[in-house]
């Protein structure tokens, strides 16, 4: 372990460059490669379904699914632009949202059971067809992410499905009870049967870590560490592999 940090909070993420971002009731905290805070940002939308996304450090999102509301903060977690509403841009509904090419943004919608790109503008750039129409299936996803290119959509109950970066269907890859996507250097990591383990999204190879008090829904990965979120404290491990 590299480090134990004394925090107690909900969830957090790694950035590519190591600075860890924790979530709590009303705030999210910013702490960098050595765990010392650098910044906090409070806002009484962070409740406990909060989402973030942390693929840019530059640009990071926190969206609030209840009040369908997007936050954007920049590296000190000032507040870049004003809070969007996407009811009142004219979303009926959004559950999902996450950071894309271009400084674009991903967002699912959960009546039409489409993916949709977004630019800053909130103008359309592409739309997947309907999803579960598309694959039959009764379709509840509870994250998605843009990495490498692709997007990543996670139902609990059928798996992982993967598409293009304009919204095309690609393929299923067949892991299920994965509710946060976490993917780093071309894998993808859940919890099962009490391990971690990392199926690589290339040649479909399986390796198992061993990571001391990791359950379900409590770890991050990125290239360099894994960062596991206990009732108490954040602890810090060196990525292997």
């Amino acid at each position: 372990m590299l480090k134990k940090l004394e925090y107690s909070v909900q969830s957090c993420k790694i950035d590519q460059l190591n600075n860890l971002y924790a979530v709590k009731k009303g705030e999210v905290l910013k702490l960098d490669a050595d765990g010392k805070e650098v910044s906090r940002y409070s806002n009484k939308l962070i409740g406990e379904g909060v989402q973030i996304d942390v693929t840019n450090p530059m640009k990071v999102l926190v969206y609030s699914p209840d009040q369908m509301k997007l936050i954007t903060l920049d590296s000190r977690l000032g507040e870049m632009n004003e809070t969007i509403n996407f009811f009142e841009s004219g979303y009926e509904q959004v559950s999902l949202v996450a950071t894309s090419y271009n400084n674009a943004l991903w967002v699912y919608d959960p009546i039409n059971f489409q993916l949709i790109r977004l630019s800053s503008k909130l103008e359309e750039l592409s739309r997947s067809l309907n999803i579960a129409q598309h694959l039959r299936v009764n379709l509840f996803p509870t994250d998605v992410v843009e990495i490498n290119s692709k997007v990543y959509l996670t139902d609990p109950d059928h798996g992982v499905f993967e598409f293009d970066v304009f919204g095309n269907y690609l393929r299923k890859i067949p892991i299920k009870g994965i509710e946060k996507l976490v993917i780093s250097d071309q894998r993808l990591f859940y919890f099962k049967e009490g391990i971690v383990e990392a199926l690589n999204l290339k040649d479909s190879s399986v390796e198992m870590l061993k990571i001391d008090q990791c359950a379900k829904n409590n770890f991050f990965v990125n290239r360099n560490r894994v960062a596991v979120t206990l009732p108490k404290s954040i602890n810090i491990y060196q990525a292997k592999g």
